[in-house]
């Protein structure tokens, strides 16, 4: 099985983001040998990295970090996935602050004393929404595209968007509040589109990169 991590930046429950993950998600799932889940930052406690530089030194299997947080349950979901896909909503041009700290933390899995790179020649992806055009979807991919090279991974793009998929949460990307569709992001053809092909690129790669694991295990 191909095991894909959709991790879900906004600090908006159910929101649209979060709708056009699942959406995505849902898309890869359609493949027999894809299994895929979703987690949500809203309502977790995730610290930003304290640059204490305890994970040198002290960090073992089970802690790979000196943080007593909701982090403990993100690292070991990485280490397990095949790809892993990075949503975020843009925030003033940039990814949100959820997702940044996530992303930060990872430090333990690069200068850890146990965990060096295991996120290694494993497929990433990148999702961003914004409300309206020009509100930072290629500044918020191009930040998590570069979490994805910081850790020697591979990454995919959908062709639509060159650094990933992105969409509009407003109707033709013209910034317009209203209150239904909950999910107007779903009503954009062309984002939908974006991801399901970003998630179909993840999954190929990610069929490569293990055809050529067990051919170099057979040598």
């Amino acid at each position: 099985m191909i095991k894909l991590l959709g991790i879900c930046g906004s600090r908006v429950k159910e929101g649209n983001m979060e709708a056009l993950l699942r959406e995505a998600m849902t898309h890869a799932r359609k493949q027999s040998d894809v299994d895929g889940e979703v987690i949500t930052l809203w309502g977790k406690e995730i610290n930003g990295c304290n640059q204490c530089n305890w994970c040198i030194k002290n960090q073992s299997a089970d802690q790979p970090c000196a943080q007593d947080d909701d982090m403990k349950w993100v690292y070991p979901k990485f280490l397990e996935a095949d790809g892993i896909i990075l949503a975020s909503p843009a925030h003033f041009g940039r990814l949100s602050g959820l997702m940044a700290d996530v992303i930060d933390r990872t430090r333990a899995f690069v200068h850890g004393n146990i965990y060096k790179m295991p996120l290694k020649n494993k497929v990433g992806g990148a999702m961003a929404l914004s409300f309206f055009r020009g509100g930072g979807i290629e500044t918020t991919l191009s930040s998590m595209d570069l979490f994805f090279l910081c850790h020697q991974m591979i990454v995919a793009t959908s062709g639509l968007y060159q650094l990933g998929a992105g969409a509009h949460s407003s109707l033709e990307g013209k910034g317009r509040f209203q209150k239904e569709p909950r999910h107007v992001v779903l009503e954009d053809d062309y984002g939908v589109l974006s991801t399901a092909i970003l998630v179909d690129r993840i999954v190929e790669l990610a069929r490569i990169v293990s055809a050529g694991q067990r051919a170099i295990e057979k040598r």
